[in-house]
């Protein structure tokens, strides 16, 4: 492989970063190129985010470099990266690292908020006893930071902001009633989420329709039944005539060094 190598513990590795002493101070490079076969590459790149990302993935966002590159990647103060959308019940990843051609070295510097989205409510049972359709389950919430498919490349995390992962969405309420009339049950509250119920907290779930008589013998009021409330960060919904969703943790840690971890809400798996 091209690229500019240093030997550590008798192992060839890219340099994670490179220092030259430009009047009289030691500054880091922000980026290194070196020229191979006649043409100059990036070895070595620095880059900071600064504005709001949704699903974003690091590998796409440098360009989707096919050789070997260490990186450093900062996430500034002020920048919040989410999910949004449900694919298959499951609400997207929030950052994805991506696949770093094999021997790159990656760092992520992450100053700002990293938020996986809260999952939806389950819709309540319709009709009698819920012959015309039965609750749904709620739906799964988010990933906060993920590594990705490939593990042939170095990644470390050094977290100064908070990442957190979305929480289950509730399960939907039973219907009610009889042939003659019917009540639908109530909605699964969303899982707490950037996208969801609100960033760290999960959502009530609804209430259930209510009938009062006439035409019910006797009078009175059916109700169908309550939905289940969204789950906290990383935290599975509640069940009610259908279960909740699951919760996602905030760093699914498979291949990630967690140098420093900052604040965590909804766990590291």
């Amino acid at each position: 492989m091209a690229g500019l190598y240093v030997k550590n513990a008798g192992v060839w590795k890219l340099p994670k970063s490179i220092w030259v002493k430009y009047a009289n101070t030691w500054r880091v490079c922000n980026n290194v190129y070196i020229k191979h076969g006649g043409s100059w590459r990036e070895m070595i790149k620095s880059v900071t985010l600064s504005s709001n990302k949704t699903n974003f993935n690091l590998h796409s966002h440098v360009g989707s470099p096919s050789q070997p590159l260490s990186l450093i990647f900062n996430v500034a103060s002020n920048v919040t990266i989410s999910s949004s959308g449900i694919s298959g019940g499951n609400r997207t990843t929030a950052f994805t690292v991506g696949n770093f051609p094999t021997g790159s070295t990656v760092i992520i510097n992450n100053n700002g908020i990293i938020a996986g989205g809260g999952g939806a409510g389950g819709a309540g049972g319709a009709g009698a006893n819920n012959q015309a359709r039965k609750p749904a389950v709620g739906g799964n919430g988010g990933y906060g930071l993920v590594k990705g498919s490939s593990r042939s490349y170095d990644c470390t995390l050094v977290n100064q902001g908070t990442i957190s992962g979305g929480g289950g969405g509730g399960g939907g309420g039973n219907g009610n009633g009889s042939s003659t009339f019917a009540v639908g049950g109530g909605t699964g509250g969303e899982g707490a989420g950037i996208s969801g119920n609100s960033p760290s907290r999960g959502g009530r779930g609804g209430s259930g329709g209510c009938y009062t008589s006439p035409p019910i013998a006797g009078g009175g009021t059916v109700c169908g039944s309550p939905a289940g409330d969204g789950g906290e960060n990383g935290e599975n919904g509640e069940g009610a005539g259908a279960s909740g969703g699951l919760g996602r943790p905030a760093i699914l840690k498979s291949g990630i060094e967690i140098a420093v971890s900052g604040n965590i809400d909804g766990g590291i798996s």
